[in-house]
């Protein structure tokens, strides 16, 4: 059993991955939303994230610095999380 067996791999969405890809978002906030992931792979249930709806596994967490909010989906099954959304102020 390795130290990788506790982490949860983050898989980016699509409609995340070309929010970050977009030219306009800076290398400070590409970064601070990068570290966000490693946070997240780390304990999905961070302290600071909210429950959305009645699902336990639906979270969305500010993003460090005001930069924006991130939802995810926690696959307990799957032992992964999906990046869903992020919304960038």
């Amino acid at each position: 059993m390795s130290a990788d067996d506790d982490l949860w791999p983050v898989i980016p969405s699509d409609l995340v991955g070309d929010t970050l890809a977009d030219p306009a978002v800076s290398a400070e906030v590409f970064s601070t939303v990068a570290a966000l992931t490693v946070a997240i792979r780390e304990n999905p249930w961070l302290s600071g994230s909210d429950q959305v709806g009645a699902d336990p596994d639906w979270r969305e967490i500010l993003i460090p610095r005001g930069y924006g909010i991130a939802e995810y989906r926690i696959s307990r099954r799957d032992h992964h999380v999906i990046l869903t959304r992020i919304c960038l102020f």
